[in-house]
């Protein structure tokens, strides 16, 4: 082979890899070089399990499929991973991130160890069962299968890995005792889970209070387009049997059966806008309506002036609040970068820094929202909440939120100064955030004192937004880490 065959293809092979990461990123993604790390270590790991001291591939498949069934406890551990997310103290991310590593290694596990059964040909009715429920599981995890309708293939994945546990368990022979133990553990993981997630439940939703189940008051946001009224968002109110505590950026799912013919089987994950610092009665949720429940509740909207305004009233049901949430008392600044829905998740954490303000139980001094939006029309959904923020921050004249926001089109202004104190400003265009991230990374924003050591804090940078927004912050961020700046992902991203 001439020296020009092996140039192209090694510019081909090079070109197709480049392809293939960058495919994986936009489905999979975002990456960490951690994330990668760990993920190639768990990979070298089962290998080594399956093939160290193997004398013949026979036995690499029958260690392999142990090894499936080892890998399976996690994903099978819990009905919903919100509940399990929280048991670990982990955020729902990575919870995912875990769940979705384990499913792919066991589901590569028992493909080899099925490879190597037809060689050998015992290949019986039950693996079968097994084989054709694995393969319809990998088929709706597929990133572009499952963003149809995520609840239906919520409840689906749910029944196909039912089957694909009683399939596994008849196929299993009767004296391979450490497989059926491996087995009869994540069955015993899931009923301890499901078992405690019940009893929260039914807790939580007003068991022997003697107040009924929770209530979920509908209201809209509509604005007036062309031909049709647009519904920009869903303001729910959920009055609740019993007081909850809920820390800045949690979330409850929320089940609505009487919404239509469908809801019954659809629970959707909310964030909590309201927060308070002792228990609260009622939740209060912001939602932009998309496909599913959303947009069900959608339809419940107002189609002429007369009953604008007006709200419904649903039977709804809750688990939660789920969520890990971060600490914010201990920064002097804080800059929140939010997309489109993404400010849904930072609204809380902008409510606890002014109350911590307020009240001198934290060291913030300076609060920055940088809220980037496709239209004007956007930002009509949470501009009351956001007055709600101003109004609260004006103890003392101190002034400490600051909020900017970015109209990809339609704006006519280059920079536009909303209310009075400049707190406010409209943008047209796109936010620079290495110059933003670098002017709050030095301190200068906030006014200091002259004739007294006034050192500098720590900064944290809270982060809502799309998975190419959210790595392009992450390289910004990681130049700034040696002057304390830190950076936090919310429970919430508009691309979950």
């Amino acid at each position: 082979m001439d020296i020009v065959a092996i140039y192209i293809i090694a510019a081909g092979g090079i070109f197709v890899a480049f392809f293939f990461i960058r495919t994986l990123h936009q489905l999979c993604g975002p990456w960490t070089r951690a994330g990668v790390l760990l993920h190639l270590t768990y990979l070298a790991v089962n290998l080594l399990l399956i093939f160290f001291k193997i004398d013949s591939l026979t036995g690499a498949g029958r260690r392999a499929g142990e090894l499936a069934l080892v890998n399976l406890v996690f994903p099978l551990s819990a009905i919903h991973l919100s509940y399990l997310a929280d048991l670990l103290g982990i955020i729902w991310r990575s919870c995912r991130k875990i769940h979705r590593a384990t499913g792919w290694m066991a589901v590569s596990l028992l493909s080899f160890y099925m490879t190597v059964a037809l060689q050998t040909q015992s290949y019986i009715f039950p693996l079968r069962e097994a084989a054709i429920s694995l393969g319809l599981l990998v088929l709706l995890s597929l990133p572009l299968v499952r963003r149809l309708s995520y609840e239906i293939f919520l409840r689906v994945h749910q029944v196909f890995a039912g089957i694909f546990v009683y399939g596994t368990w008849r196929h299993l022979p009767s004296h391979s005792h450490a497989s059926k133990i491996y087995l009869l553990v994540a069955l015993g993981v899931f009923g301890l889970t499901l078992l405690s997630q019940s009893i929260v439940f039914l807790y939580r939703n007003g068991l022997f209070s003697g107040r009924g189940t929770p209530r979920a008051i509908v209201s809209f946001s509509v604005s007036e387009a062309e031909e049709d009224s647009v519904v920009n968002a869903v303001h729910v109110r959920v009055l609740l049997p019993r007081p909850v505590r809920v820390e800045a950026g949690q979330y409850i799912n929320l089940w609505m059966p009487s919404v239509s013919l469908c809801s019954w089987m659809q629970t959707h994950p909310f964030t909590v806008t309201s927060w308070s610092k002792g228990k609260q009665d009622t939740m209060e949720l912001l939602v932009k309506p998309r496909t599913g429940l959303t947009a069900d509740l959608a339809r419940y909207a107002p189609t002429d002036e007369q009953t604008e305004g007006s709200s419904i009233s649903f039977l709804a049901l809750i688990t939660g609040p789920h969520g890990v949430s971060e600490e914010v008392g201990q920064y002097e600044s804080i800059l929140l970068l939010a997309s489109g829905c993404g400010v849904a998740g930072a609204i809380p954490y902008l409510k606890k820094a002014i109350y911590g303000y307020n009240t001198c139980t934290s060291q913030i001094r300076r609060l920055h929202l940088v809220w980037q939006v496709e239209s004007i029309d956007e930002m009509s959904a949470a501009l009351t909440l956001l007055n709600r923020l101003l109004k609260d921050d004006i103890v003392d004249g101190g002034y400490i939120l600051h909020i900017s926001i970015y109209v990809r089109d339609g704006l006519g202004h280059k920079k536009f100064l909303l209310g009075d104190h400049k707190r406010v400003y409209l943008y047209q265009g796109l936010p620079d955030y290495q110059s933003i991230i670098s002017l709050e990374a030095s301190g200068n924003q906030i006014e200091r004192l002259s004739n007294m050591w006034d050192e500098q804090g720590r900064m944290l940078v809270m982060v809502s937004a799309t998975d190419e927004l959210r790595d392009r912050i992450r390289g910004v961020v990681r130049d700034y880490l040696h002057e304390g700046v830190k950076l936090s992902e919310l429970e919430y991203q508009p691309s979950d």
